[in-house]
Parts: structure tokens; sequence; C-alpha cells
């Protein structure tokens, strides 16, 4: 199973089950334990430092570890991280310890399962670095079950992370913010060797994972619930063939994000979280930026990213028609975590704007030229314009889509994709118009573009589930290392390739 590769980095910790072996259960208590005197009390410190009363772990093999056990219970802990810090909150676990390597998506929070042994329970992951630096699961991910890719916090930052479990339903806030959720089915789906991650009732395990950056803990407070909370009668796992690929691609660490969502008035930032967290996508919200678009200038660019900053979403800008370039500036688009646009607007050679998915705005007197010049309109727009994805990829107008095999010859195809390749930008792979085709997707990869998965969706009716991305993914056989990631802060390619004088087309 390709999860087995995410598994490299675990090296064993500490087995607490024989010195543990009367461990009280913790039941109907509430315990809030602030600074380290009072966190000792509660709770096991191994291989740690204090200083200012807060517990500190730097070393890999750092961990706190619960006194009692628990079934159903509110988790609250105050934390802070410098960077290159990773670890994990593990629960109802028997064993502890934490050692996950850093450069690979693996598993965080099993790291002390002994050899040959299935990892017992759930684990939530902590890392605040940029992305592209370390793991790319986030503070709150709900490892290898509900992913989470998204920044919601700072290194240096003190934040609250919440664990809930209450019957079959696992919920994980930072900040007060749902960022992953879960409910467990009667028989949950799992790959082989995680077959014990389910619910069951144990230990809570702090862990840290390799040797870089350190974790800082101020306060811990747990409530233990009653053990007769009722199960809900939720199964966002099995439910179809789509449900059980989501499922799969989780446990593998597959980055299964939509970085390509719309609210479009008909549905808000909690609607949209809410249905990525109940079948395992995460979400990037872009406005459309652009001439007779929503979002024309530096002002209201500003005010939709005042708006999305604080969500458990990417925030991006959709770049509409060619004329984007000369209506913001560069510092305010680096803002967002990337942007990206698509080839459907442009000005033909006789002057004349089209937009393609408009059948009266388009014009088609030859298909080999037209093909000819939308294939220079993409060239361009690649290279002159800092985007980091190219979506709503091979988009034909209606008048000719009939002819897509035949029209996307392997010369077109080469062209476009040399230009990705060159100008270092990832390929979307839309659902929405399932495109583009396998072929194109193959060669592609064989050049070693990165992708994405996106949806353009319309509204709150046509989300979808990435169905067409799915099966691209299987059938052409992408990998996590395939997919793109937005570049940090500071190496945005607007801030060091600038916009072009003139527009594109």
């Amino acid at each position: 199973m390709k999860y087995k590769n995410y598994l490299k980095g675990i090296t064993l910790c500490v087995v607490l089950t024989a010195a543990f072996a009367c461990t009280p259960v913790l039941r109907d208590k509430k315990i809030t334990s602030a600074g380290a005197g009072e966190i000792k009390e509660n709770w096991t410190l191994r291989n740690v430092d204090i200083s200012d009363d807060q517990v500190i772990m730097d070393s890999d093999d750092a961990v706190v570890i619960s006194k009692f056990t628990v079934r159903n219970f509110d988790l609250n802990m105050k934390l802070k991280t410098t960077p290159g810090a990773e670890g994990s909150v593990t629960f109802h676990t028997t064993v502890a310890g934490g050692s996950v390597a850093s450069d690979t998506p693996a598993p965080a929070g099993h790291s002390a399962t002994p050899a040959g042994q299935s990892p017992k329970g759930y684990s939530v992951f902590i890392n605040n670095s940029d992305y592209r630096s370390g793991n790319p699961q986030k503070t709150g991910s709900l490892s290898l079950i509900r992913n989470f890719f998204v920044r919601m916090t700072d290194d240096f930052q003190w934040f609250d992370l919440g664990v809930s479990v209450r019957g079959n339903h696992i919920t994980v806030t930072v900040n007060d913010r749902i960022v992953s959720e879960y409910y467990e089915p009667v028989s949950p789906l799992r790959h082989e060797g995680l077959e014990g991650m389910v619910l069951s009732g144990g230990r809570i395990v702090l862990g840290k994972s390799g040797d870089r950056g350190s974790i800082l803990v101020s306060e811990i407070g747990i409530e233990a619930l009653s053990d007769d909370i009722p199960h809900e009668p939720f199964d966002f796992e099995t439910t179809d063939e789509v449900a059980r690929q989501l499922t799969l691609l989780n446990q593998e660490g597959f980055p299964v994000i939509d970085y390509h969502g719309h609210l479009k008035a008909v549905i808000s930032f909690d609607q949209i979280a809410k249905y990525g967290r109940d079948h395992g996508l995460n979400y990037g919200i872009s406005e459309n930026c652009g001439l007779n678009f929503p979002v024309t200038d530096d002002a209201s660019l500003l005010a939709f990213y005042d708006e999305v900053v604080a969500e458990p979403v990417f925030k991006a800008m959709q770049c509409e028609g060619r004329e984007w370039v000369t209506l913001f500036s560069p510092e305010y688009i680096a803002k967002f975590d990337y942007i990206f646009t698509d080839a459907l607007t442009f000005t033909d050679h006789r002057g004349r704007r089209m937009r393609l998915w408009i059948p009266r705005e388009v014009f088609v007197e030859d298909e080999e030229q037209f093909m000819d010049m939308l294939v220079e309109k993409i060239e361009a727009i690649l290279s002159q314009e800092p985007v980091d994805i190219y979506v709503n990829p091979t988009f034909l107008p209606a008048v000719i889509n009939h002819k897509y095999d035949q029209l996307w010859t392997d010369e077109r195809m080469d062209l476009v994709i040399g230009a990705l390749v060159e100008n270092d930008v990832a390929l979307e792979i839309n659902a929405r118009y399932r495109i583009p085709g396998i072929e194109f997707v193959r060669k592609a990869k064989g050049a070693g573009v990165k992708f994405t998965l996106g949806t353009n969706n319309a509204g709150a009716h046509d989300l979808g589930r990435l169905e067409y991305c799915i099966e691209v993914i299987r059938e052409a056989g992408i990998t996590p290392d395939d997919m793109f990631w937005p570049k940090p802060a500071g190496r945005k390619k607007v801030s060091s390739m600038g916009l072009p004088e003139e527009i594109t087309g």
C-alpha cells in the first residue's frame, strides 16, 4: 500500500504499557493545569525542559503523557512553536513518543508504535511552518484521516489547540475555529497497517517530532465526559466508491485540495469548510479579479483578503482576462497564498475580445488557425504573467469542443507543457470540465509538471467531490510528490517577477 512509503521516518521511542499498568480512568472530571508545576500533577513529562513555568520540548523524544486514560473528552492546550517544530497530540493510545520524518508527509503521532504493530488511536498534527517547509500537514490536521494543510497560526505565537471526542465524533479546533472533523463509522475503512486507528479510550500524549525548533506548553485543560454519549449515524467514508477513494487518499497522505473553489454569494465560508471536513477535502477560495468582475482594484482586493484571511481555507486570486495585470499592485497580490488564471479571455488577431465560455463571443473562422492562436496566447500568459496555476486548461469553446482529441495534437500539447515547465506553473486537473484529457496529464507528469485539483464551482450545487480528479490520479499514477504547494511568504512569483508592462493579449 502507498501509505507505507510515509512510515519510513518512524523511529521507536518509549513504550508505556508496562510502566502504566494500573492507570486511573478519568470520568466526569475537569482538570485545568496552568504552568509546569500544575501540569506535572496530572501529566508525566519526559525529556523536556522547564523555564518560566513553561514546558519546553526541544528533543525528538520529548513527550507529555497523561497519567490517566479517557474515552470522551474536551481537551485544550495552549502552545507555541518556533521555526521547524513539528509534533502531535495522540489520543486513545497505549504507546507514546515521537519522531516523524519532517521531509515527507508521514503520519503524525504514531512514532512509538513497536515494529510490526498497527498504530493505536488518532493523532492531531502540530506544524506552523510556512508552505514548502517540513511536513505539509499543518496544525489541527487529524492525520491520515482528515488531513488539513492550511496554516492557521504562525511560529512564535501562542495558540489554542482543541480536541474533542464525543461518541464517534472527533472535532479539532485551532483558536476556536474548527479545522478537522470526523465521524467514525461502525466499520471504519483502513489501509492495511492502520487498523488500530479507531476510537477505544486510552492515554493522551503530546509528542515532538524531529530535532528542529521547540514546542512550548503553558496550559493543558481536559474535561472527561460521560462514556455513554451516543454515536451519530454519519458515514462519509464508505457510502460509494468516491467516498472510499477520498478516504484512502487521505490515508495515503495525498493532499486532496480543491484549489479552485468559489463562494459565488450563495455559499458561506462555514458551509464550504464543513462540506470539506465531511468528505475529506481542503479548499482554496478565490474571488474573480479583473475587468468587469467583483474585484477590480487594490481596495476591493484588500477587502476580499480581509474577509478570507482568518478562514480555514487557502487564500487565492483568480486573475480574469488579460487586463488584470494593470489593475492590482504586486504587494497586494503577494498577500495571497497563490494566484491562478486561464486562457478563456483574450483579444484575437483581429482585435476582437473573446470569452470562450460564451458562444456569441467566440469567433472561429478556421479551426487550425484558431488553435494555433490559442496555444500562442497560452504560452504568452504562462511566460509573462506571474501566476502559479493554469486553470480550466485545454478548454475549447462549444463550437469546436467535439473535436477536442483531434485539435489538441501532440505538438500543441508539448508546446503548452513546455511553457508550464519553463515558467514553473502548475497544471489544474479540472473536475467541472473534465480537462485536460488523460494523455495530456501523462505527458505533463512525464515532463515534471506539478498538478492541482480544482472544481471552479458555480455555487453550492456543484461542489462535487473532485470525481474526475480522482479518476485521473489513479489512472495516471499521480503521487503526492507530483502535487503543487503554495510558495512561502517572501518568495511569491509576483515579488520576483513583477507584472508585465503590457497586457499579454
